[in-house]
């Protein structure tokens, strides 16, 4: 009996087959595109709705921390005649967010606070990334060091964080850097953390045993096996470190543990708290929906980004 196979292969038809022949330039040519890992990564990511709406929304607010003070510039006032005048007034074309309890133009220590609040955050996110996945890295690699790191991640999750962060302001002097160093000083632990469980994870894991049998170094297999598999996790974990030191700015704003000086998000938010909001809402209007778009995109836009690069997600 005649198979399919032989009936197809019989056929008169020679477009079914194209013959490559000996040549080593035929046989290692490939009809596709190769396989990009962040080609992909893009790919995925700008077909993502959400992504790219949140994507606007950081960007808009990025723009309005440079450029809104220049926009509309109301110097906060400072005679006691020209607060009273001056306070709580509602939005007008000279005052677009309208002024706060204390006079002071709402768009303009907006765009001011927000501007510090994002550095802020910005480089202490940094520095926690760094820190992180180099210790966790290292964690994940010398076993030696599972005592002592665990120990002492067993302490510090087992103290409230907020407490830490009170203690540690309380002795230093309020300033910028003194919020850096403090959301630096353990902030780190849970990337490090992740990063040592899944770096053992993988490091177990069948196809890395294989590559380490065949003999591939360690460059190798930190590149095309560890890496690939841990950053849409390490991009999860990071897209929380923005809006976490946001909020603890709020937080410790809110205590009077900042330089009392210095205009921030979380300084508007808590001046608004403690004025008349409810007879004046929109002191704490725009200053809460703005910390809302912060966190919220920040957020949704790490989620997005760690969904692009999981390479299980790629096509």
């Amino acid at each position: 009996m005649v198979t399919d196979i032989e009936k197809i292969i019989d056929s008169e038809d020679d477009d079914l087959f194209t013959v490559v022949g000996t040549s080593e330039e035929n046989i290692e040519k490939l009809d596709s595109a190769p396989y990009s890992y962040w080609r992909s990564v893009w790919k995925n990511l700008f077909k993502n709705k959400i992504a790219i709406f949140c994507l606007v929304l950081i960007a808009i607010v990025i723009f309005f921390t440079i450029f809104g003070p220049m926009m509309l510039y109301n110097p906060s006032p400072k005679n006691p005649i020209e607060i009273a005048r001056l306070k709580n007034l509602s939005p007008n074309s000279k005052y677009w967010f309208g002024t706060s309890g204390r006079g002071e133009c709402i768009w303009t220590i907006i765009w001011e606070g927000s501007r510090f609040s994002l550095l802020l955050a910005a480089i202490s996110s940094v520095i926690n990334i760094i820190v992180g996945l180099v210790v966790g890295g290292l964690w994940g690699y010398i076993r030696k060091l599972d005592p002592i790191l665990i120990e002492f991640t067993n302490v510090i999750n087992n103290i409230p964080s907020l407490l830490i962060y009170l203690m540690l302001m309380q002795l230093l002097e309020p300033s910028f850097w003194s919020m850096v160093f403090v959301m630096c000083l353990f902030g780190w632990l849970g990337l490090a953390s992740m990063m040592r469980n899944q770096i053992i994870i993988i490091r177990n894991r069948e196809f890395n045993i294989a590559s380490e049998t065949l003999g591939s170094s360690s460059r190798a297999i930190i590149i095309h096996n560890l890496l690939p598999n841990l950053v849409s996790i390490i991009v999860q974990v990071v897209s929380g470190f923005v809006p976490s030191c946001i909020s603890m700015e709020v937080s410790l704003q809110y205590f009077n543990l900042m330089d009392s000086s210095q205009i921030t998000l979380g300084k508007v938010l808590n001046n608004a708290a403690e004025g008349q909001y409810v007879n004046y809402p929109h002191t704490l209007f725009f200053p809460a929906i703005v910390l809302m778009i912060i966190t919220i995109a920040f957020f949704y836009f790490g989620l997005a980004l760690a969904d692009a690069t999981d390479p299980k997600t790629h096509m």
